[in-house]
């Protein structure tokens, strides 16, 4: 992973370990915002005392939280927010097998025409999207974008929040760019980072790159914003880039010329 060169797919693949793990899981009424709150403090009231260690890695997995804080009244922020959506996916693979996975997704069309990632949606025999005012779609219509973990999902809405796709944009090492995704049964939760190295795909034509952000599941299928809050990129997976004797989390983005035109 050091040198940006990824020669088999199934490397991509490897990288999906929480995204495929965590974000699968029995289909459940999920708890309001502040109850998880309270919920994940007690928890870390709990581990502080009986294992400090698991106090630490839990304290660095919600850091998140501290930088959405400080991005709330953020222009980029506050204009991208409500395109945003949650993506819910079930499969049933049998009479007592049902298997629920979720991420993140926006949309690009007033009627509704939602860009997430193919791990989330593959096999799906329905597709719920949910906008931030509480509004739920209903869908089994989804297309795979061949040879990149992309799929569009199609509802039938009105008058729907939109973001702008910016096909000419080149992302380049350097740039400062924000997310915003569900991670970990969090919604719409803000965070901002400098891209760090394009990567190479075997032969695809395909540059992902990566982002200076430490992600969760949950941030599959987020949008990457510009300065002009518009969509760059997708992300798709999380990686770790290893100097001397550190380790960095890293965030996983596909350009988002890779997304068909629509």
């Amino acid at each position: 992973m050091e040198n940006g060169d990824f020669t088999d797919p199934s490397q991509i693949e490897d990288l999906f370990f929480e995204d495929e793990l965590e974000e699968e899981m029995e289909s459940s009424n999920r708890p309001g915002c502040l109850i998880k709150i309270v919920a994940l403090l007690v928890l870390f009231a709990f581990t502080a005392l009986v294992m400090p260690d698991f106090s630490t890695l839990l304290s660095d997995k919600l850091n998140f939280l501290e930088q959405n804080q400080a991005l709330r009244e953020d222009e980029i922020v506050q204009r991208s927010k409500p395109a945003v959506v949650s993506v819910e996916a079930t499969t049933v693979s049998g009479p007592l097998s049902m298997e629920v996975r979720r991420g993140t997704g926006f949309n690009i069309s007033s009627t509704g025409t939602i860009v997430t990632n193919q791990h989330i949606v593959a096999d799906a025999s329905q597709i719920t999207i949910q906008f931030g005012d509480g509004t739920s779609y209903s869908s089994s219509e989804f297309e795979i974008v061949p040879e990149v973990d992309l799929a569009i999902v199609e509802i039938s809405g009105h008058d729907l929040p939109t973001l702008d796709l910016d096909f000419d944009y080149q992302v380049r090492p350097g740039n400062m760019v924000t997310i915003i995704g569900n991670p970990l049964g969090f919604e719409k939760i803000s965070q901002r980072g400098e891209v760090g190295r394009l990567l190479k795909l075997g032969d695809s034509q395909v540059r992902l790159f990566d982002i200076r952000i430490s992600i969760n599941p949950g941030n599959s299928g987020s949008p990457v914003l510009n300065d002009q809050a518009k969509v760059v990129g997708i992300i798709f997976a999380s990686t770790t880039f290893a100097t001397d004797d550190q380790s960095e989390p890293r965030a996983l983005a596909i350009p988002i010329q890779a997304l068909p035109s629509h």
